[in-house]
């Protein structure tokens, strides 16, 4: 049962209303929509910490602060927005849309918090992106801009899962700077893309990867921010090439998640194992996935066949990695370390065992047997997968090393270059044995 106080029951038709003014921008063009939240920033700057207003929608920080913080990053990061649109073409019909999902939207992904995080993030998901697809066809008509339905609900939902993603890991302030932002860019950059998915292929691949991530969250292989952003992922991957793409990275969450798990409990206790029970997040699927994604993404504009060497050699190094530490790290004899060979502890950065080692050369065998059998490339691809892989990870180990043992480097970090060192390797490999 949905209960609000009255406070924020105020508060939340307040944000709200504020979201008509989604359907006002498109009047006043890029130029007044600047100047109006320009105006609407200074308002909400000068609003005396006595007044009525001030009292009605301020949280305990801005009556601390007695500044009306929220409300204030919020109209600052719009105009923000409409500083792109005048200055660099950002379709004013993105600012309408990026400005209804954080407010109504928003609104009722508050209301269903009771429920639970994954409950309220698919609330702010599915009715960001239906009122967002409507807010952005009507500003969009308005203003002349030619599109298709197939591509602002593409759009639309896009901004709305990033908008999903971005609020699950923002503190509150940092939320309505950055989510509104964020949404905005990313609508802005596959505007600009110009590519679109028919709807009903969308929406079957959006409830799909909806089920598949409330399974994972289940299972505990996954945190809700991990679950948006693979759900995110997965949308992009199966929209710009087919779902056989998607299968295979499918199978790297898989099989990580599962060796995760392997000998958890043994991992704990040496104080070695994943946090939160192995849930994966979303820095280490942006970590592990984002060079496979932009590959997908490439491939589905440009159609290089080249990159789906470069896909399947990402996530093989990922699932080599994978393996090579979760299983590597239960080996009985201490580690040494990759770049001089000294005995280190188990578990720091850089350090191999022969364990590890014929575990990364499995899990890279691996995803290229199950590309193979999938379809994706030629049998001739094997072998320079499993070696670009097998690449990757000790770049891997190289990477933590020399530069995240001193912090340099995060984890994510090392794990993103990486896969971008074994995509590249797979793809050099398999052109010299052509």
């Amino acid at each position: 049962m949905i209960s609000v106080n009255v406070v924020t029951a105020r508060r939340l038709i307040i944000r709200a209303s504020f979201g008509l003014v989604a359907f006002v921008l498109p009047f006043l063009g890029s130029t007044g929509s600047l100047f109006f939240f320009l105006f609407l920033s200074l308002l909400i700057a000068l609003v005396n910490p006595k007044m009525n207003i001030f009292m009605l929608v301020a949280t305990v920080a801005d009556r601390k602060s007695e500044v009306l913080v929220k409300p204030l990053a919020l109209t600052f990061s719009l105009t923000a927005l409409c500083i792109f649109s005048v200055v660099s073409g950002l379709p004013l019909y993105i600012v309408s849309v990026a400005l209804i999902i954080v407010t109504l939207a928003e609104v009722l992904a508050v209301l269903f918090e009771s429920y639970g995080s994954f409950t309220s993030s698919l609330i702010f998901v599915l009715s960001g992106g239906f009122f967002g697809f409507l807010v952005g066809g009507a500003a969009a008509t308005f203003t002349n801009v030619s599109t298709s339905a197939d591509f602002l609900l593409f759009v639309a939902m896009i901004g709305a899962l990033v908008g999903a993603l971005l609020r699950n890991i923002l503190r509150e302030v940092e939320e309505n700077v950055v989510v509104p932002l964020g949404i905005g860019l990313a609508m802005w950059l596959f505007d600009g893309l110009s590519y679109s998915v028919p709807v009903v292929r969308l929406l079957l691949t959006l409830l799909f990867m909806i089920f598949l991530g409330y399974t994972l969250r289940r299972a505990k292989l996954a945190d809700i921010s991990g679950v948006i952003s693979g759900i995110l992922m997965g949308l992009l991957i199966v929209s710009f090439t087919d779902f056989r793409w998607f299968v295979l990275i499918l199978s790297f969450f898989v099989i990580g998640g599962i060796f995760t798990k392997y000998k958890y409990d043994y991992k704990r206790a040496i104080g070695i194992a994943e946090g939160a029970g192995g849930a994966r997040g979303y820095r280490n699927v942006f970590g592990n996935g984002l060079v496979a994604l932009v590959c997908a993404i490439a491939f589905g504009i440009t159609g290089n066949v080249l990159l789906i060497t470069a896909y399947v050699g990402a996530i093989a190094t990922a699932t080599g990695d994978t393996l090579a530490s979760e299983i590597g790290q239960t080996y009985r004899k201490l580690p040494r370390l990759i770049t001089d060979l000294k005995v280190v502890p188990t578990g720091a950065d850089g350090g191999i065992t022969t364990l590890g080692e014929v575990s990364a050369l499995a899990g890279a065998g691996a995803i290229a047997i199950i590309a193979a059998l999938l379809g994706l490339g030629a049998l001739s691809m094997i072998v320079p997968v499993v070696l670009g892989g097998l690449f990757g990870v000790n770049i891997d180990s190289v990477l933590g090393a020399v530069l995240e043992r001193r912090h340099y480097l995060t984890n994510s970090t090392v794990n993103l270059l990486a896969t971008a060192f074994g995509a590249l390797a797979a793809v050099v490999i398999f052109l010299l044995l052509q």
